[in-house]
């Protein structure tokens, strides 16, 4: 359900019959394979999925062009993200640390997508100035060392083998913000990088990288919080969608404590559509420092049958603080 480091993992555990020692998974290979499908077929179709790919990339400081199919990374470094080029300069006796452009590429599989589904690719963090491209092309622009962003690749991307390159620059520019500090700007894709797959009705995936899910509590006593959900939506069909919106907030334990449901429409095409919620939380718990008590809050989207469409999970800890001029911030 969730987002950044929700891979999937499946474990299968050959079991031996007790009367007389088969091994059902060598005997029926196929039906167990069949089985596994249908599980992960029908988790694809209702919810989003998460593919890490930091592994497996080729890496060079060069400054042309590296974003075409056919050209000869022969002589370039295997390396995994999260990666800096910087990391090493600290140790030589050459004043000062490399500041230019870097090159990352690595081919990325996309097996067939389900009528409709979306394609994401997601950076949690590159410093400073990004270029991104798939299967040569310029998928976008972003700017900035020091938050996320994510580019829509749908249309870029093809079932099979794609290209993915990256060319990162660190070096010093006046039109990025922060221009010193007393720290490194470490150059490179320092943070993790992965797919995710959607349904056209969903969660919005590019409003500013998020979750597309912004929680704040609005008021809170030792009786009840008062907590409202932002959620932005968006319509990749070409037709309008009524949905149902659901935030579900429960416990450490798991137990319920707030629930909305609320009918929302979505016009055919339509991005980063807002709708809040508000709701309350009976004698909640607060998180402190010595007691980091966390709350977990579900956002489903549902067709009118009631059918997922796209879930994501964010903690929320109900916490307040307040700036005293004789007390200080407590």
């Amino acid at each position: 359900m969730g987002k950044k480091s929700g891979r999937q993992d499946t474990f299968v555990q050959s079991v031996q019959s007790r009367n007389n020692g088969i091994n059902l998974y060598k005997v029926y290979p196929k039906i167990i394979l069949a089985c596994l499908l249908l599980i992960v077929a029908g988790t694809v179709c209702g919810q989003r999925v998460t593919q890490t790919i930091n592994d497996g990339w080729k890496f060079s400081l060069f400054e042309g062009d590296a974003s075409t199919a056919d050209f000869d990374v022969s002589g370039w470094t295997d390396v995994s993200i999260p990666h800096t080029w910087n990391a090493k300069d600290a140790e030589d006796e050459i004043p000062g640390y490399f500041r230019g452009k870097g090159w990352y590429r690595k081919a990325v599989t996309v097996e067939e997508l389900i009528a409709g589904q979306r394609v994401y690719l997601c950076f949690e963090g590159a410093n400073q100035e990004t270029n991104v491209f798939v299967n040569g092309k310029l998928v976008g622009n972003h700017k900035g060392g020091y938050s996320a962003f994510t580019f829509d690749v749908t249309d870029y991307v093809h079932t099979g083998r794609n290209l993915v390159a990256v060319s990162v620059d660190n070096s010093y520019n006046p039109d990025i913000a922060p221009l010193s500090a007393d720290f490194t700007f470490f150059g490179g894709l320092y943070r993790d990088v992965y797919l995710v797959y959607t349904s056209p009705v969903q969660l919005s995936t590019t409003h500013y990288a998020s979750s597309g899910v912004y929680l704040k509590t609005v008021g809170i006593t030792d009786a009840q919080a008062e907590v409202c959900a932002k959620t932005f939506l968006s319509n990749a069909l070409k037709s309008n969608q009524a949905l149902i919106l659901e935030t579900e907030i429960l416990d450490a334990d798991g137990n319920r404590v707030a629930l909305s449901a609320k009918k929302v429409n979505v016009k055919a095409g339509e991005k980063n559509v807002a709708f809040e919620a508000l709701m309350t939380i009976a004698q909640p718990k607060r998180w402190d420092v010595d007691s980091p008590y966390l709350y977990k809050v579900y956002s489903r989207l549902k067709n009118k049958k009631g059918e997922v469409l796209d879930c994501v999970v964010n903690p929320l800890g109900i916490r307040e603080y307040h700036f005293d001029a004789e007390k200080g911030f407590s």
